[in-house]
């Protein structure tokens, strides 16, 4: 049931686990795309209308979350199944980061990541998504609508919203 679903994720967002709930922030986009970014290995990849679930990080404070909830030891199985499983994509806008930085240090950290995470380079893409600092947030799309947007600081949370959404 989608309303019992919203109901329990602003409830969880009320009780301060996660920032609060939005299904669509002012002046923030109505549609995520389609657009194609390329991942830490240069593949490319389009958040399109099979995409549900969008886990997106504008810094490393947020980007800590999601790595966080992706361990394959917390999660119990391989994280790119996890993700494939909810049709869901991670996004990280690194845009702000020094390229000498990008190039040298946080990508090649990144390509040892078992899951594909997408990259806005330069800001553009992902200049209007919703998004709060240090927390990931965790855009819900229907046929690339955008229909909720969540901020959390908890990794469990995170994947309980996850697999809500899923249901």
């Amino acid at each position: 049931m989608p309303g019992v679903r919203s109901l329990a994720l602003t409830l969880v967002a009320a009780l301060g686990v996660c920032g609060p709930a939005a299904a669509q922030p002012a002046g923030g986009p109505a549609s995520l795309g389609p657009v194609t970014l390329a991942d830490q290995h240069g593949v490319e990849h389009s958040i399109d209308a099979a995409v549900r679930l969008v886990l997106f990080s504008r810094d490393m404070d947020g980007g800590a979350v999601m790595r966080k909830m992706l361990d394959s030891e917390v999660l119990g199985e391989a994280p790119a199944a996890f993700l494939g499983r909810n049709r869901a994509v991670c996004v990280a806008d690194i845009s702000r980061m020094p390229g000498l930085i990008a190039r040298a240090i946080a990508k090649p950290r990144m390509r040892r990541r078992p899951y594909p995470v997408l990259l806005d380079e330069e800001g553009e893409v992902s200049a209007a998504w919703p998004s709060e600092k240090g927390r990931t947030t965790l855009i819900r799309l229907e046929a690339n609508r955008l229909v909720e947007a969540l901020h959390f600081k908890d990794p469990a949370a995170l994947r309980s919203a996850i697999e809500g959404a899923a249901d």
